[in-house]
């Protein structure tokens, strides 16, 4: 399970990042400049782990998927974003969208071929339950 620390990782570091976009909003920053101050924070780091990763090849399908995902990630942030400007509170609506993973369960089934056993349809039940307790 070495995947298991660095999804750990991501999982506290993302919650920072979240936070940071919040506190971005709280300390005067519109929902659009707090995206751009975003990317200008992740293109180094980026651009530096692509360096670091001996800059891989980059197959057309990969490339498309990867500016996809970077396309549908910038439109998750700016209605995160809007959420926040619109008086939406950091642990609901960061909650809502990180709940996404269902929907990235599903698909992954679907597209991937990846398992779905019941204790995960179980577990995504609950964790949905739980961020419509805490939405209400």
């Amino acid at each position: 399970m070495a995947w298991l620390g660095w999804a750990l990782a991501a999982m506290v570091l993302m919650g920072l990042g979240n936070l940071g976009m919040r506190g971005a909003g709280q300390h005067g920053l519109g929902p659009a400049g707090v995206l751009f101050w975003v990317v200008v924070g992740e293109l180094p780091l980026a651009l530096a782990y692509w360096a670091f990763r001996g800059r891989p090849s980059a197959p057309p399908s990969g490339v498309a998927w990867a500016v996809g995902a970077g396309v549908f990630t910038a439109l998750a942030l700016i209605a995160v974003n809007e959420s926040f400007a619109r008086g939406g509170k950091a642990a609901v609506a960061v909650g809502i969208m990180n709940a996404n993973f269902a929907l990235v369960a599903i698909l992954a089934f679907l597209l991937f071929r990846e398992q779905l056993q019941p204790a995960k349809l179980v577990g995504l039940a609950a964790t949905l339950s739980g961020l419509w307790l805490m939405a209400r």
